[in-house]
């Protein structure tokens, strides 16, 4: 059922996945060419926070900053796996890969370059940060537009 809430999740994780995308960048010693790829990832980032992020919202503040946490996380893989994909088949139409090993190890090379590169330590605090952020708006706009529905 489309809620408030459910909108807000979708709109604050497309902006928390857009602001992200961008400030990865700054973790590449030689950034990437295409800017489309915070644009993918908002893309990614709105879907988990209509989907999961905003119906698993409740009044608790500390299950609603867990639920987003639980989001962040789904949305880094989900893109990443998407990623890795993407990337396998482009090589592998180049004929880049010479047997389905190859193709595998391409796709969780991609995985694990992207999950090492994350672990700085600024960017993990700025997202952790975004987290908290997150979770706490998405409770009080829970509160103020949905709670009055069960005070009923």
């Amino acid at each position: 059922m489309p809620t408030l809430t459910r909108l807000a999740a979708a709109i604050f994780f497309a902006a928390l996945a857009f602001y992200a995308g961008e400030s990865y960048k700054v973790l590449y010693e030689h950034p990437p060419r295409r800017d489309d790829g915070s644009l993918y990832l908002a893309g990614i980032a709105a879907f988990v926070g209509w989907r999961f992020v905003g119906r698993n919202i409740d009044a608790n503040f500390v299950q609603s900053v867990f639920h987003t946490l639980q989001g962040v996380i789904l949305t880094v893989f989900l893109a990443l796996t998407l990623f890795g994909s993407y990337h396998v088949f482009w090589r592998g139409y180049r004929m880049q890969y010479s047997n389905l090993e190859d193709a595998f190890l391409g796709f969780v090379g991609v995985f694990v370059d992207h999950l090492v590169r994350m672990t700085d330590l600024d960017f993990m605090l700025m997202l952790g940060g975004m987290i908290v952020g997150t979770g706490i708006a998405l409770t009080l706009i829970y509160r103020w537009a949905e709670a009055r529905r069960f005070d009923r």
